[in-house]
């Protein structure tokens, strides 16, 4: 039992495994898978088809990516990308989730009935797939029709087509809606009435009439009906009843012009068709022609009759009219030796019946007839087509780009970090699509962007140069001028520098501030953080530098945007030494035996060393800024000078030392000084008393009068 367990376990996994390998095996293969083969799906609605594809992850030692894929329903050479075709314009959209493949078309057209399919290419050369055999498409009108159910009295709404899912209906008895959304009207009907259906969304496509037995009813010519700017159409419709009390056109689409919105009213009293409508009846038919079609004449158009005992309802669809201009399409161009050919076809957007047709170069009528064209054209050439007897209303003219004006639209300056768009605008048919370049002074032409706005949405100082665009279509190509984008900004640097790395006295230095900013800044000096002088110029001159001007200089730049402090450069002004000052310790006379020191000082950058000399030798005596005398002698009198001196230049200043010869003690010195100097006094006492004595002598002569002698001597007058 255990035995047969682990046989059906080993089983089970050998399953696995070969499951696993084979879907391995599947996927290594070059495959695409399509989950549906046949699609059918109305005018105007929206279709996905599915799809899954595989490939071998390597082949040939190269690992294999899927570098492009798309879907495709023509092929030249190549299969053509759905996208790149004008007629799917955007109504494509692909999707793409690992190796699963969807294709979706929007709006679509009876003219999408096609065979659609999917290919992917890898990087590998002819690593390219397309699965078979795709998905066919049909676009059509949902085609209902209305029947009796068997055993029953209900109608059913069906459509050969499948309709999409939970689809509502709408009922129509006798050309009035009924109330009924689903495809079962279990509502009361006569044999006499008239039962069409119509899917919710698409009423312009009802089903035919249906009755039981002899019915009233109002039938068109034509569904749908195209025609010309300019020319003249006619709708036909077929009712049932002959003797009709009133019978007229409308069209529901001027329902806001009628007096009661509820109540349609006679195209011919409509003041848009005055003078271009007439009504025609004969039995059981009534024609509406209207003529001098404009694209506004584009509408639907329906037919209402009333009898004695019966009236036809105004909901049911009648006839939409297209009116459509003329287009010139150009299909293919070509190079033939310097010449360049258009292939060119008058068409509209709708097909309406055959014309005969007139084509026009620069004005001028080419003599032919036919809806296609193959012409010789340059790029100034304008073409045209009309139908014959319908010049007046040609297509719009044909013709390559002329040349692309470009600007710029910015808030204010186009500066650093803002955001700026440059447009391209270009008069072309077909239209044109742009491509823009750019170039700068160190580099050449490169291409930028591929589309009629360039968004910079913060812009960079490299986004500086000058730009153009190339419109082109398939007629030729045109280059606009240059548009220069100057990125303005505040100044991100600057610098400092002096025209002499050495500053000596007298000489000129200049001081040159640089900077980066746009505008140019302005600029600003400053010494030791004090503001010397402001200006446009960045350079700040010292025309003959003194020692004062030394100091820590930097600048400021600065513009509208913002402003940036540069680095700091030391002035060091060297000059030679001033007049040095000398100065004797101790002053005066210096008595042999004694000791003096002699001290000089200078004012210099560098430095100044110091030597000493004294008359008539060469030899210094002595170097330093102080020089001691010790044990003066007799012959250390005389005169000194001092030599400042420092690489600039030297100064020298004098003194004289004057030695006195002395051998007495310095107590016997002072005596001796003490006793001079009484002398002196006395000296000059006597002289005084003598000058005194001399004075009175003559006062006494002038003037008699007592006299009297004191304890001196001295005799004294008595008043």
């Amino acid at each position: 039992m255990r035995e047969a367990a682990m046989n059906s376990s080993t089983a089970l996994s050998l399953f696995v495994i070969f499951l696993f390998c084979a879907a391995v095996q599947s996927y290594s293969k070059w495959s695409v898978t399509y989950t549906s083969k046949t699609v059918c799906a109305i005018k105007g609605s929206t279709v996905k088809f599915y799809c899954t594809y595989s490939h071998p992850h390597k082949e040939d030692d190269i690992t294999i990516n899927v570098e492009k894929t798309f879907w495709f329903t023509k092929t030249n050479k190549d299969p053509v990308d759905l996208k790149t075709q004008e007629e799917y314009a955007g109504r494509v959209q692909y999707q793409r989730t690992r190796n699963r493949c969807t294709l979706i078309i929007e709006d679509l057209k009876e003219s999408d009935s096609a065979l659609y399919k999917f290919r992917f290419i890898t990087n590998k050369i002819g690593g390219s797939y397309t699965g078979e055999p795709g998905v066919q498409l049909y676009v059509s009108d949902p085609y209902l029709t209305v029947k009796k159910k068997s055993y029953s009295t209900q109608l059913e709404c069906s459509s050969w087509c499948p309709l999409p899912p939970r689809s509502t209906y709408v009922w129509y008895k006798n050309g009035k809606t009924m109330n009924t959304l689903t495809s079962i009207y279990s509502g009361p009907y006569s044999y006499a009435d008239s039962m069409a259906c119509a899917v919710k969304g698409h009423e312009d496509f009802p089903s035919p009439l249906f009755c039981l037995g002899y019915c009233y009813n109002v039938t068109y010519s034509k569904r749908r009906i195209c025609a010309f700017k300019g020319s003249s159409v006619t709708i036909g419709s077929f009712y049932s009843e002959s003797y009709a009390k009133s019978a007229f056109w409308f069209s529901p689409g001027r329902s806001e012009e009628w007096r009661d919105p509820l109540n349609p009213e006679n195209l011919i009293e409509d003041s848009q068709y005055a003078g271009r409508v007439d009504v025609t009846y004969t039995t059981r038919q009534s024609n509406l022609t209207i003529t001098n079609l404009s694209e506004s004449d584009s509408a639907e158009y329906r037919f209402k009759f009333q009898t004695h005992r019966f009236e036809w309802g105004s909901d049911l669809h009648g006839t939409t009219l297209t009116v459509t201009a003329l287009q010139v399409q150009v299909t293919k161009t070509s190079a033939l030796q310097d010449t360049t050919y258009a292939e060119l076809k008058c068409h509209s957007s709708c097909t309406p019946a055959v014309y005969h047709y007139i084509w026009f170069k620069n004005g001028q009528n080419l003599g032919h007839t036919e809806s296609t064209y193959k012409v010789p054209i340059n790029t100034t050439d304008k073409i045209s087509c009309a139908i014959s007897e319908h010049e007046e209303y040609r297509a719009p003219e044909v013709y390559a780009p002329v040349s692309p004006f470009v600007s710029v639209n910015s808030s204010g300056d186009i500066s650093e970090g803002k955001p700026a768009t440059l447009r391209c605008r270009s008069q072309a048919n077909p239209p044109a699509y742009y491509t823009w370049y750019k170039k700068t002074k160190t580099s050449a032409l490169q291409r930028v962007s591929e589309d009629s706005q360039l968004f910079l949405s913060s812009i960079q100082l490299s986004d500086s140069g000058d730009y153009c665009c190339v419109a082109k279509n398939q007629l030729g190509e045109s280059q606009s001028k240059y548009l220069n984008v100057d990125v303005k900004y505040a100044p991100k640097r600057a610098n400092v520098s002096q025209s002499h790395r050495e500053v000596v006295e007298g000489i000129s230095v200049n001081l040159t501030c640089s900077s980066d900013g746009n505008p140019a800044p302005n600029y600003s000096w400053y010494k030791d953080n004090q503001m010397m002088l402001q200006g446009q110029q960045g350079v700040y001159q010292l025309t003959s530098v003194r020692s004062e001007d030394s100091g820590i200089y930097h600048c400021q730049a600065e513009n509208q945007y913002g402003l940036i402090r540069s680095s700091s450069v030391h002035i060091n002004v060297e000059y030679s030494p001033r007049l040095p000052s000398v100065s004797v310790n101790p002053p005066g006379e210096i008595a042999v035996g004694g000791s003096v020191n002699l001290t000089c000082s200078s004012v210099a950058n560098p430095a100044a060393t110091y030597t000493w000399y004294k008359e008539s030798t060469t030899s210094p005596a002595a170097s330093g800024q102080m020089f001691t005398i010790e044990a003066i002698r007799r012959e250390h009198g005389g005169n000194y000078y001092c030599q400042a001196r420092n690489i600039r230049g030297h100064h020298n200043s004098t003194l004289y030392l004057i030695v006195v010869l002395s051998s007495a003690t310095p107590a016997v010195a002072g005596s001796i000084t003490f006793i001079f100097l009484f002398g002196l006094f006395f000296s000059a006492f006597i002289i005084f008393r003598k000058r005194m004595a001399s004075r009175q002598t003559t006062e006494t002569r002038e003037r008699p009068g007592v006299i009297w002698t004191n304890h001196s001597g001295v005799s004294l007058p008595l008043h």
